[in-house]
């Protein structure tokens, strides 16, 4: 089943306090359907999203707008689409499930674009730069930590920054405990979001957590500090469409496990 122009849902979490991230995948969502690559392309949250939307016939590919696969990757989406091994086949359609954003090896290249375009702004060249990713983190659940982990490691293989981290909300190290690890360390630092969208925790607590450290080190009397520039949050950046397109492809041609 090759049909023409599949269809394409992009999945989220949703949530009931902050229709950022939801704003953002519609914004991509219509991006995309203006490529005309797609037959149809739909948006679902899992919270407060209503039931799954008709899936038309064809090839229906779900693109999971997380910055993990952690439980909602992982189960909830599987178990919402009746998804076994990724995949579910009927007479009339095949679905199948894409990478999670914050997996996709290609997030690295816009994150290396992200961080050049603040050294510009800084006026430093790149080897000069600390790279830092800001991730949610989680004391229950390593999803986050090893997609993070897996950006910083593309991105020291692609970029030729001085340094490339990673800090976590919710679980060490924070970014207090990164930066006094490299109180010798005067390189400029450049933060980069690990996050879908510019919710509370990308634009309240990322900019909480590097206030907090500046205070500290003030109070502490250390009044040399290395400047330290956030350069915003990744999953709004309108490369993320094609790396959209990216993923569908990758998925297309992959070999199909569970037609018969």
């Amino acid at each position: 089943m090759r049909p023409t122009r599949p269809t394409l849902i992009i999945v989220g979490h949703g949530s009931s306090t902050s229709k950022a991230a939801e704003v953002a995948a519609r914004e991509h969502a219509e991006t995309l359907r203006q490529s005309n690559r797609y037959g149809s392309v739909l948006v679902h949250f899992l919270t407060g999203g209503g039931p799954v939307p008709d899936l038309p016939a064809g090839e229906v590919f779900i693109l999971p707008f997380f910055m993990s696969e952690g439980y909602f990757a992982r189960r909830k989406i599987p178990e919402v689409f009746g998804l076994v091994s990724g995949e579910r086949h009927e007479p009339e359609r095949s679905l199948y499930q894409c990478d999670a954003l914050g997996v996709d090896p290609f997030l690295a290249e816009i994150l290396k674009q992200m961080a050049g375009e603040a050294c510009r702004t800084l006026g430093i060249a790149t080897g000069q730069a600390h790279v830092v990713l800001a991730a949610h983190g989680s004391k229950s659940s390593g999803a986050s930590r090893e997609a993070a982990l897996f950006q910083q490691g593309e991105l020291e293989r692609i970029g030729d920054f001085r340094a490339v981290s990673s800090f976590f909300l919710e679980e060490a190290p924070g970014f207090e405990d990164l930066m006094r690890g490299r109180k010798e360390d005067q390189a400029p630092v450049i933060v980069l979001g690990l996050f879908s969208a510019a919710g509370p925790h990308a634009s309240v607590d990322v900019p909480a957590a590097l206030t907090a450290w500046e205070q500290m080190e003030k109070a502490a009397g250390n009044s040399t500090l290395a400047e330290v520039h956030y350069a915003g949050v990744v999953g709004v950046r309108p490369e993320v469409v094609r790396l959209i397109q990216e993923s569908v492809t990758r998925r297309y041609a992959a070999p199909v496990r569970g037609a018969k």
